[in-house]
């Protein structure tokens, strides 16, 4: 079992119970506005999912990283990554969410950090990237405080609402983490 942890949260492999969290975050339309995969309808989809989630992290040799984040022992969001099919294989696509009461406290920007420090340091990424529509600035501010710079932008559809709006992709290679990584996280 994976553990990390910083200084307030445990970020673990999800266990068969934590199905409950998973179903909390998709009652929330703040975070399924921008989460479309966590517009679970059931606690049944929710049970599945962390089933799911739980038999990709017990893969060998393990491509999928979804880790609860944890609180004072509480599953407060969902943090994961793993290997795109489309790229090389030391390249990490990420994403992640929370619970909106534990929002703008920097839990994310303090999971985001340990996360993007494991994959560079133990699984020896060269490059993470991750992804939000820009009308989601806490999660583009929780990139930028790791050191990652926008890099793509495209119009996509908003499967809830029709509407078309613009995603952006940050990303950071090693290199730029290694000259960067240790000041990142008290900006």
């Amino acid at each position: 079992m994976l553990i990390l942890q910083t200084p307030r949260l445990v970020l673990r492999d999800f266990g068969e119970s934590d199905w409950s969290a998973i179903y909390a975050l998709s009652r929330e339309p703040a975070v399924t506005q921008y989460q479309t995969w966590l517009r679970l309808v059931t606690p049944t989809d929710a049970q599945r999912w962390v089933q799911n989630a739980t038999f990709h992290n017990n893969l060998q040799p393990r491509r999928a990283y979804n880790l609860a984040v944890t609180h004072q022992g509480q599953v407060i969001g969902w943090i994961g990554w793993g290997h795109a099919e489309d790229r090389p294989p030391d390249h990490y696509d990420f994403g992640y969410a929370l619970l909106p009461p534990y929002w703008g406290r920097g839990f994310m920007s303090e999971a985001h950090e340990a996360a993007v420090r494991y994959m560079f340091e133990v699984l020896d990424a060269g490059r993470v990237f991750g992804e939000c529509a820009s009308l989601n600035t806490g999660s583009a501010r929780v990139m930028e405080k790791a050191g990652m710079t926008l890099c793509q932008a495209w119009m996509e559809r908003n499967e809830a609402t029709g509407a078309e709006e613009e995603h952006r992709r940050y990303a950071i290679d090693a290199t730029d983490w290694r000259r960067t990584g240790e000041t990142t996280a008290s900006t």
